[in-house]
C-alpha cells in the first residue's frame, strides 16, 4: 500500500461513525470515491431520463428492457479484454479514458435530443457503446480498491463504494423526476457529461498503486488463460462470480419496470416515479451503516445467502403491492439487499485473489454483471405478454431457488477468513 493511501489524521477509533465511514479517511480511496460519486450521478440521472423517453415513445416493458439491458450487452464480452488491460497498463488512466469516452457519447444524445432527433435504435445505441466504455472501468476501479485501504477496512471501501453507485442513484433519480418537468430531457444528459469532467478532476488528485509486473511481461492470451486457470482451480471464487448476477438481474429488471408502475400501476407522475427509482438508492445507505456491525464478522456467508433470500421475497411483494407507501418500502428494502448482496461477494472474492490476478478475476466478475441485466430481457419479453407485475413475481421466485441451495456451501465459506 502507497504512503499516500495512509490513513489521514488521528488513529482510528472504533466508534459508530468512524468504523462506518472509515475507509473514507484514506486520501486516496477518498478521491476515486468522490470520482465514482460525480459521475454515477449524472449516470442515474440519464438512466432515468432516457427510461421516461422509451415509456413515452413506446409504451412497452419489452423496448425499456432493451434499452436498459443495452448498457449491459458489451459486458458479456469485453470486461475480459478490460481485465487484462486493467492488470497491464496504469488503472487510474485506463478509468480516465472510459470517463472521456462516456462523456462524449452523453453530449452526443443531448445534441439529438434537443434537435428532436431522437429514436429508440438511438438508445440502444447510445448505451451499447457507454457499456464498452464500462467494461474497461470497472475492472480497472475495483482492482485497485484493495490496494487503497487495509484489508481489515475492504468491506467498507466495498461497501462504501458500492453506495457511491446506489447512493448517486437515490440522488440522480430523484433528481430526474423534478428535471424532466421543469427543463425537458436534453440538459439531462449534458448533465450527464458534466458529472464525467468532474470525476476526471477527482482522479487526477488521485496517487493509485502501480499494476504489479507479473502481467505485464506476458502476452494478453496468456493473461487471459491464467485468469480462467485461476477460476477453474479455485471452485468457490467461480461460484461467487456467477452469483455476482442475481442482484443486478433482479435491480436491471425492475428498474425498467418502474416507468410501468409509476403510470399504470401506482399511477404517481413523472415526480413519483423519480421517488420510485430512488428508493433502492436510500436503502443501500441503510445497508451501509447496518455493515459497519460486520466490518470484522467472519460470518460473511451467511449475510450473502440471507440478503439474497430477502432480496427474492422483496421483489414478489413489491409485484403484488398496489399501495404507493408499501411499494416505496419494499423499494428501499430490496435496494439494502442488493447492497449487502453485493459488498460482500466483492469482497469475498477480492479478499480471496491475489493482487496480480485481481483485474482478470474482476473481469470475470463484470461479466456476470452484464449477463445479468442483459437476462432482463427474458422478464421485459415475459411481461410484454403477462404484465410487469407476473414478470417481476417470476424473477423474484428465480431469485430464491440459488440462494436457497448456496446453503449447502456455507461451511466451505467460512474457511475463508476475508
Amino acid at each position: 500500500m502507497s504512503q499516500s493511501s495512509a490513513i489521514d489524521d488521528t488513529t482510528v477509533r472504533d466508534s459508530f461513525w468512524t468504523l462506518t465511514l472509515v475507509s473514507l479517511r484514506y486520501r486516496d480511496f477518498r478521491l476515486v470515491w468522490l470520482g465514482s460519486v460525480t459521475e454515477h450521478v449524472g449516470e442515474f440521472m440519464e438512466t432515468a431520463a432516457m427510461l421516461w423517453m422509451v415509456n413515452q415513445l413506446t409504451h412497452s416493458p419489452l423496448m425499456l428492457t432493451l434499452v436498459a439491458s443495452a448498457r449491459f450487452a458489451p459486458m458479456v464480452f469485453f470486461p475480459i479484454i478490460g481485465g487484462i488491460v486493467a492488470d497491464r497498463v496504469n488503472r487510474r488512466s485506463l478509468l480516465m479514458v472510459t470517463l472521456v469516452g462516456s462523456g462524449f457519447l452523453s453530449v452526443c444524445l443531448s445534441i439529438l435530443t434537443w434537435m428532436g432527433l431522437t429514436e429508440v435504435w438511438h438508445l440502444i445505441l447510445i448505451c451499447l457503446l457507454s457499456g464498452v466504455a464500462m467494461s474497461f472501468n470497472h475492472p480497472a476501479r475495483q482492482a485497485i480498491l484493495p490496494n487503497l485501504v487495509k484489508k481489515d477496512h475492504l468491506l467498507n471501501a466495498v461497501s462504501m463504494d458500492f453506495f457511491s453507485v446506489q447512493g448517486a442513484r437515490m440522488i440522480g433519480m430523484a433528481m430526474a423526476g423534478y428535471l424532466i418537468l421543469a427543463i425537458g430531457l436534453w440538459p439531462i444528459f449534458l448533465m450527464r457529461a458534466l458529472g464525467c469532467a468532474v470525476a476526471i478532476f477527482w482522479l487526477g488528485m488521485a496517487h493509485v498503486p502501480p499494476t504489479p509486473i507479473t502481467a505485464k511481461g506476458k502476452t494478453s492470451i496468456k493473461n487471459l488463460m491464467e485468469g480462467f486457470g485461476y477460476l477453474r482451480s479455485h471452485t468457490m471464487v467461480l461460484i461467487l462470480v456467477v452469483l455476482y448476477l442475481i442482484p443486478w438481474l433482479a435491480g436491471n429488471t425492475f428498474a425498467s419496470f418502474l416507468p410501468v408502475f409509476s403510470s399504470d400501476i401506482l399511477r404517481i407522475g413523472a415526480v413519483g416515479y423519480g421517488y420510485l427509482q430512488a428508493s433502492p438508492g436510500l436503502g443501500s445507505l441503510i445497508a451501509l451503516v447496518a455493515l459497519t456491525f460486520f466490518t470484522y464478522s467472519r460470518k460473511k456467508p451467511k449475510l450473502l445467502v440471507g440478503s439474497g433470500v430477502v432480496m427474492g421475497i422483496g421483489l414478489i411483494a413489491f409485484a403484488a403491492s398496489g399501495w404507493v407507501f408499501l411499494s416505496y418500502s419494499l423499494l428501499i428494502v430490496i435496494g439494502a439487499m442488493q447492497m449487502v448482496f453485493t459488498a460482500v461477494n466483492t469482497t469475498l472474492i477480492q479478499g480471496i485473489v491475489p493482487d496480480q490476478f485481481r483485474g482478470r478475476i474482476m473481469s470475470w466478475r463484470e461479466v456476470a454483471f452484464g449477463l445479468g441485466p442483459t437476462g432482463s430481457i427474458v422478464f421485459g419479453a415475459i411481461a410484454q405478454v403477462t404484465g410487469v407485475q407476473i414478470s417481476l413475481g417470476i424473477l423474484g421466485a428465480v431469485v430464491l431457488v440459488p440462494m436457497l441451495l448456496l446453503l449447502a456451501f456455507i461451511p466451505r465459506m467460512n474457511k475463508y477468513q476475508v
